[in-house]
C-alpha cells in the first residue's frame, strides 16, 4: 500500500490485478470494496493494543503494524471520502486521542505519521459537513 502498487488497489477493490488499467483517475469519492473490512480490523487491533498498552512489546508491535496499515488506508485512493464521514472520523479521532495519552513514545511516532498521512492526503480547502 505504501508503494502505491496498483495490484494492491485492485485487490482492495475486489478486482483481478491483471484486468486493471494503470492510468490517471479522478479522485475517489467512494471507498474501495474492502475498505470497511480492513479499516475495522485495523481499528480493532488498535483498540486491543491500546487496551493492553501495559502488556509489553506485543501490544506495541501490534499497534505499530496496525498504524502502518492505517497510514496507507486513510489515503483517498483507498478510503475515498468515507474516512471523513462524521461518525467514522469522530471514532477515529477519539481512538487517536486515547492512544496519544496512553501509548509509549515509540508508538506515538507512528500514530503521528498516520494522522499526518490523513491530513496531507486531503484536498486543501474542501471541507464538507
Amino acid at each position: 500500500m505504501q508503494a502505491n502498487d496498483p495490484n494492491i488497489l485492485a485487490a482492495m477493490d475486489g478486482r483481478d490485478a491483471i484486468a486493471t488499467v494503470n492510468g490517471a483517475t479522478d479522485p475517489r469519492t467512494e471507498p474501495t470494496a474492502f475498505f470497511f473490512i480492513v479499516f475495522g480490523l485495523v481499528y480493532d487491533a488498535l483498540v486491543a493494543a491500546s487496551t493492553d498498552a501495559g502488556s509489553g512489546s506485543t501490544g506495541r508491535q501490534t499497534a505499530v503494524i496496525a498504524l502502518g496499515a492505517l497510514k496507507s488506508l486513510v489515503r483517498p485512493e483507498y478510503s475515498g471520502r468515507a474516512i471523513l464521514d462524521p461518525t467514522i472520523f469522530d471514532e477515529f479521532i477519539s481512538l487517536c486521542y486515547r492512544m496519544a495519552m496512553i501509548e509509549s513514545a515509540s508508538v506515538q511516532v507512528h500514530l503521528m505519521e498516520a494522522i499526518t498521512a490523513l491530513a496531507s492526503s486531503q484536498p486543501a480547502g474542501k471541507v464538507t459537513k
